[in-house]
């Protein structure tokens, strides 16, 4: 078994695409978790380190479940959220729908490895300014 590489909740309309998310992201050594529910996705995003939200969902669309989410005051600080999709045109207004960044080629099993281990480097380098920050201040 690989090491854990970090926490991902996902959120799509379907549970298809979520099962073969889940198994490509704890293949390479995350913990992946999924979900069709804004309302689940909104508990497990306290313990998350990334969530990824689709855009296209027949209920709502990604910015609307992402606004649910961050109103339920339940991620954790540090929490990346990014919007997946195929849809470049929703990808590139990623800032305006909410999100921290998107995820293009939604399908496409080692972009989305690709992508989610870039989030993870820049995630590991927040981490690791806030810890000097921290020790500075305390010397």
């Amino acid at each position: 078994m690989t090491e854990e590489r970090g926490r991902i909740v996902v959120l799509d309309d379907s549970w298809l695409i979520l099962e073969k998310i889940r198994e490509v992201l704890t293949g390479v050594g995350y913990q992946a978790r999924t979900t069709t529910s804004v309302e689940v996705a909104a508990k497990l995003a306290k313990h998350a380190d990334l969530v990824i939200i689709d855009f296209h969902m027949p209920d709502m669309n990604g910015a609307e479940a992402l606004g649910a989410i961050k109103r339920a005051h339940t991620a954790g600080p540090g929490t990346e959220f990014y919007l997946y999709t195929s849809d470049p045109d929703q990808a590139a207004r990623y800032r305006a729908h909410g999100f921290d960044g998107a995820f293009l080629k939604k399908g496409d099993d080692v972009a989305l490895t690709q992508q989610v281990d870039a989030v993870f480097r820049t995630i590991s380098l927040k981490k690791l300014a806030e810890r000097m920050r921290r020790e500075r201040k305390s010397s």
